[in-house]
């Protein structure tokens, strides 16, 4: 079975392939003392690969998807408060 999930932006539905992680770090120069005080900037970003229902494959960030199917369940079906 599949995870679905659905794109807030635009409303679609995917298959949700697998996840990414990434860092990145970028320094140059700054304005006043050049190298010795460096500009820097430092993040991460979070990606999700689906596909679409014609297999065509993309990266997309995972705060723009939602879960709404799980082996042909909802979520709130599999997550129930029987704990």
């Amino acid at each position: 079975m599949a995870t679905i999930v659905q794109s807030k932006r635009n409303g679609k539905k995917y298959v949700l392939l697998g996840t990414g992680f990434g860092a990145y770090k970028s320094t140059r120069p700054g304005v006043f003392f050049g190298n010795l005080i460096p500009d820097e900037q430092e993040g991460q970003i979070t990606m999700v690969a689906v596909c679409s229902k014609d297999g065509n494959g993309r990266w997309t960030h995972s705060d723009d998807l939602t879960v709404i199917e799980v082996d042909g369940s909802s979520p709130s079906e599999l997550l129930t408060d029987e704990a």
